[in-house]
């Protein structure tokens, strides 16, 4: 059986989910904020035997059948039932925890494996081992040392852009605001010092030719060229996204590029990864970051890659009948 661990408004998920629907393979999806709420967990433990039995709105499972699982989005334990901030917070840990300890449990196949997911995030990681690959990575530092930021800026002529070390997202009760890659300019020096306040990633500005956003499934790749220059929207972060002025085409990567992604998602144990590059005018790819559970479905709408297609059939392969 297969396992697809999501929320309940996930389109990519509902992508591939109807490709199994198609081969006529067996699979569940388990939308987390549901749990405990609307999700009933009973997992047995004695001397001789395991169990765990998962009740969903429409039907009993035997966790131990899953043979392939892809962990894609999910949301954490929704728990309206309890008003008090402080009970409501320690069953949410309690039901995060567990889950933690269940996908643990899970021998199966993975894309990817939540324990997997996280160092793989680690944008100075996949920079050192980028580098080691032999891909060309942009001059890049991280300090809280406004003294040492200026110095970076000078050095590269102030060529410089400002990125998040961790997920560009930042949620209050009622809105999420979202933190984009932006360039620095003379005025933003005036504020230099707030440096000091929070380690913050600068790096070099890569003059681009156009992006180039690559999907990797298992040893597929899918890569697609985005023309972020041809709007001044997306010339710096092409996620400000303008689909009527920035064309998407299909791109053949060199074979030595297309062996080096594949070396980076393998030096990270990962079934599944997108990566973002630059391609310079003097057609030079410059890698810039790993995301191993980045979005895609975009990808596909535009240009036609069959990307869902490609993670229904790598479950599929791997869903062996226990």
């Amino acid at each position: 059986m297969i396992l697809i661990v999501t929320n309940k408004f996930d389109p990519h998920a509902d992508a591939v989910i109807a490709h199994l629907k198609r081969r006529g393979e067996i699979f569940l999806r388990f939308n987390t904020e549901d749990f405990p709420s609307k999700i009933k967990i009973s997992l047995f433990k004695d001397n001789s035997s395991y169990k765990c039995h998962l009740d969903l709105p429409v039907g009993a499972f035997d966790v131990s059948k899953v043979s392939a699982c892809w962990y894609r989005r999910p949301d954490p334990p929704q728990i309206s039932e309890i008003n008090s901030k402080i009970a409501n917070n320690f069953a949410q840990k309690e039901s995060l925890t567990f889950l933690s300890y269940l996908w643990n449990s899970l021998n199966c196949f993975w894309i990817n494996h939540p324990q997997l997911t996280k160092p793989a995030e680690n944008k100075i990681k996949q920079l050192n081992i980028a580098s080691n690959l032999g891909l060309k990575i942009p001059h890049s530092l991280i300090t809280n040392d406004p003294e040492k930021a200026l110095q970076f800026y000078k050095a590269c002529d102030g060529n410089v852009v400002n990125k998040v070390i961790s997920r560009g997202e930042i949620k209050n009760e009622e809105q999420t605001f979202f933190l984009y890659t932006n360039k620095i300019d003379k005025i933003d020096l005036q504020s230099i010092n707030h440096v000091r306040l929070a380690p913050t990633f600068f790096q070099e500005y890569i003059q681009k030719k156009v992006e180039i956003r690559i999907t990797i499934v298992g040893k597929k790749i899918f890569s697609v060229e985005i023309h972020s220059q041809s709007s001044d929207k997306t010339k710096i972060d092409w996620r400000h996204y303008d689909f009527d002025k920035v064309p998407h085409f299909p791109h053949e990567l060199p074979k030595e590029i297309r062996e080096k992604c594949l070396a980076l998602l393998e030096k990270f144990n990962l079934n599944f990864g997108t990566i973002d590059m630059v391609l310079t005018p003097k057609n030079e790819y410059v890698f810039l970051e790993l995301n191993p559970n980045g979005q895609w479905l975009w990808l596909e709408h535009l240009t036609g890659l069959p990307i869902s297609e490609a993670i229904a059939n790598l479950l599929s392969e791997n869903n062996i009948q226990k």
